[in-house]
């Protein structure tokens, strides 16, 4: 008689498992490099000689969230994105509704819930930028593999010219906008307190800034409007490709994993090494070493969680990753709001007093707690709560969300 375990695991349950693993592992690792914009400055997640201490365990913690975390889980969040654009796409036509009108209306309120939690909580918001670029990425839905790749490749290569043109361009701007840059780069510590005494204050008084900030995202974010767009097409390509299934043997997905990740470790270490012995200069703020080394590493983690997923060991660890997958909407608003209590005025009003160290401290509590309570709510539950929303909305009616 077949193991229980093994028995259901049908391709498509395997391909599944394989997505809320890796969503899973994605949603934890934001929150390395999002602590740093919930607790610190702005300058600081660029220019770490901005704020703070820089020495010992601090910078030790930089340099290996910057090689390891940054852009990274938001290259693999993207590329998810894409895949279950087609997944659910597929889902609403077995169900015999209009893939194409869903689709748009569940963009819609993603947008909505992204704009409400980008004036309302946080300016790092990336649901509005996520359902803008959703709605554009379904155009391609019925595409080649092929024309995904290319497309995207396209993309990926604009936009790492608009970041070498900036670059090479400063020499050239005038010494007002320069000096703009290096005030926004090195803020003086009159702009600094000002920026914590914004983040300190209650949330009616905090209004006018998180306005601010929260606009000014919404223009400067388009230098990632390309590049999520592109991912959101990889991830439709791999979904295409069975590359979330069987598509590649272990072997294949090993050997790519440490090919990609070694040239990704080598080009990010290669500049952030130039970085920190140059004081990190302004142009630091237009990387390309990790722009095209967190594609790399994204790629190579996901090659890496598809293998682990295979093998049956750490069972348990893949479930609750799983659980906490299947919650990503739920649990990235709830990291925002754990944040926002802890940092900002409205809540304990702890802005600009945690150290790098301290930060990692509270990220893997928050780990924790989340990990407890998707393990938890998912045995009552079909799904997270704002994701019961967000499909209730979708759907024009109250969806079922308790377990039969």
């Amino acid at each position: 008689m077949p193991n229980k375990s093994t028995a259901n695991h049908t391709p498509e349950k395997k391909r599944q498992l394989n997505l809320d693993v890796i969503r899973g592992t994605a949603l934890l690792g934001i929150l390395i490099m999002n602590i740093q914009s919930f607790s610190m400055i702005s300058s600081a997640y660029n220019n770490p000689l901005s704020f703070g201490d820089f020495s010992g365990l601090n910078k030790t913690i930089y340099y290996f969230s910057h090689v390891f975390a940054d852009q990274k889980f938001m290259t693999i969040f993207s590329i998810l994105f894409g895949a279950s654009i087609l997944l659910v796409a597929s889902g609403n036509e077995a169900k015999g509704l209009n893939a194409f009108k869903m689709h748009y209306r569940r963009m819609v309120i993603l947008a909505c819930i992204g704009l409400l939690h980008l004036y309302c909580l946080w300016y790092g918001d990336i649901l509005f930028m996520y359902a803008v670029m959703g709605m554009l990425a379904y155009s391609a839905r019925n595409k080649t593999a092929k024309f995904m790749l290319i497309t995207a490749s396209i993309l990926l290569m604009i936009n790492a010219a608009v970041y070498y043109t900036a670059t090479e361009a400063m020499p050239y701007m005038s010494q007002t906008d320069i000096q703009e840059l290096a005030t926004d780069w090195v803020p003086s510590s009159e702009a600094i307190e000002e920026e914590i005494f914004a983040n300190q204050s209650n949330w009616i008084a905090q209004t006018s800034y998180r306005t601010k900030m929260a606009t000014e995202m919404l223009f400067s974010g388009t230098f990632y409007y390309c590049r999520v767009l592109a991912l959101m097409l990889i991830g439709m390509a791999m979904i295409k490709l069975n590359f979330f299934g069987e598509r590649f043997n272990n072997k294949s997905l090993l050997m790519q994993a440490i090919f990609c990740s070694l040239l990704g470790v080598f080009l990010i270490l290669n500049r952030l090494n130039y970085n920190i012995f140059n004081n990190f200069p302004i142009s630091a703020m237009f990387d390309q070493e990790n722009y095209w080394g967190s594609l790399m590493m994204g790629y190579a983690y996901i090659c890496l969680i598809i293998v682990f997923c295979r093998f049956k060991v750490l069972n348990r660890v893949k479930s609750y990753l799983s659980q906490v997958g299947r919650l990503a909407l739920t649990n990235y608003l709830v990291q925002t709001i754990i944040c926002t209590f802890i940092f900002y005025g409205w809540g304990l009003g702890k802005f600009g007093t945690f150290e790098r160290k301290d930060q990692l401290l509270l990220v893997v509590c928050i780990w924790i707690f989340q990990i407890l309570f998707s393990v938890r709510w998912m045995k009552t539950f079909r799904v997270g709560p704002f994701e019961w929303l967000w499909r209730s909305l979708t759907y024009g009616s109250v969806q079922n969300i308790k377990k039969l």
